[in-house]
């Protein structure tokens, strides 16, 4: 078990802020407050006033692993996860071979232990190699995957989607969908009409649901009145739609960067509470296929700066409303132990410093650095992850591959 005295930090969560120390002991948080005595043998990782957060939780994640390790695999996303400043990360299905059997999932899992850098939890697919024609093994996957989502394909066929939803709520699994219909060509309304089938869905069945990266205010608007019936039903945003308008940046999503209009909205849906949760959508590509069209943005590293620059800096959003999108809201959802800096938790902190940096191509420790943020100057760079205690990410070093043990570099 590991243990750990965080000094000198500004303690940030979704809850309360003070400045004190942080120490973890057995893996949770044993004591948080100023002037906190170091136990005897218990190494000390010295904050020096930097912004001390809980880890950041992503529920939507491409690792590319199996099936495309030229553009991800498993230990290199975990390593940028960690640079991010994330310790869990739920991984979408859209693997070769699809995440649409219990062998893929397990797979996934045990090589995420093996490598004992950060927490994984797959997304099973709700159809057979994602094709939208039959359900996937849904009760086989069922022991390994915490949700079921054709990640980027929305399950046209209704009475197939409405099965998908009756099997998830019996077998205590949330339903995660791309809100997409492929009929229709305007993206807000292709969107806002699958948000709406799937929020009858969820009403009829009363299946946990959970919708991918919203991106239109219709979509927001739809949810808010489905939160005020009280259904079982939660959503993200990402952070490039969040802090990027089409208007600014010409780059190929999906869903498409919203214009200036909705980008507004989006945030606004953050700061009331209608959007949950912030899930990045890393999706690392190689330089071959972004230039042929593959939509996506390697996000995972600089979630939390361009945020924190473009959101917390201005006055958008409170650093606490922040937290609570990228730890607390998450958190809850997979059902951890995580999320607040608070006694009895996961030590699971993060440790930010306020300073500019430029994201140039050494930045990214992924092996994609596909995003229009390249050589953009940010502020609130990770400069220390720690996992129940353990240092896993410190100062551009990682632990496995840099370090194998935190008191080497402390």
């Amino acid at each position: 078990m590991s243990r750990l005295l965080v000094k000198d930090v500004r303690i940030v969560d979704a809850d309360r802020e003070l400045v004190g120390d942080i120490l973890i002991g057995e893996s949770t948080i044993q004591a948080v407050g100023a002037g906190l005595s170091v136990p005897p043998g218990v190494p000390v990782l010295l904050g020096e006033g930097r912004m001390a957060l809980p880890a950041f939780v992503d529920l939507h994640a491409h690792f590319r692993d199996p099936g495309f390790p030229e553009k991800e695999d498993l230990l290199s996303g975990a390593r940028a996860a960690a640079h991010g400043g994330f310790t869990c990360v739920s991984l979408m299905p859209n693997t070769d071979p699809a995440c649409d059997s219990p062998e893929v999932a397990r797979y996934i899992l045990e090589e995420a232990r093996r490598q004992g850098l950060v927490e994984v939890y797959p997304v099973g697919a709700i159809t057979r190699g994602l094709k939208g024609e039959e359900l996937a093994d849904m009760e086989g996957l069922a022991p390994y995957v915490w949700a079921f989502s054709d990640d980027g394909h929305g399950v046209d066929d209704h009475e197939l989607m409405l099965a998908a939803c009756r099997k998830a709520a019996a077998l205590g699994r949330v339903v995660y969908p791309h809100p997409e219909f492929s009929g229709v060509s305007d993206p807000e309304l292709s969107q806002e009409l699958m948000v709406a089938r799937d929020l009858w869905l969820c009403r009829r069945t009363g299946c946990r649901l959970h919708l991918a990266h919203l991106s239109t205010p219709g979509g927001l608007e739809l949810v808010a009145l489905a939160k005020g019936q009280g259904l079982p039903i939660t959503c993200e945003v990402t952070p490039h739609h969040l802090t990027l308008s089409k208007e600014e940046a010409c780059y190929t999503v999906n869903p498409p960067l919203p214009d200036r209009r909705a980008q507004k909205a989006l945030v606004q849906g953050l700061r009331e509470g209608i959007v949950d949760v912030i899930a990045t959508d890393h999706a690392p590509h190689t330089p071959e296929d972004k230039a042929r069209g593959a939509p996506g943005i390697s996000g995972i590293e600089l979630a939390f700066p361009i945020l924190f620059t473009r959101l917390v800096k201005p006055g958008l959003i409170p650093l606490s409303r922040l937290s609570r999108g990228l730890s607390l809201e998450p958190a809850r959802i997979l059902g951890l132990n995580k999320g607040l800096i608070k006694e009895g938790l996961d030590g699971d902190i993060v440790l930010v410093e306020d300073e500019p940096f430029t994201a140039d191509e050494d930045f990214f420790l992924s092996k994609s650095s596909n995003t229009p943020l390249l050589g953009a100057e940010l502020r609130g760079r990770v400069w220390a992850t720690v996992h129940k205690g353990e240092v896993i990410y410190l100062a551009g070093k990682v632990k496995g591959r840099d370090f194998d043990d935190h008191r080497q570099v402390i």
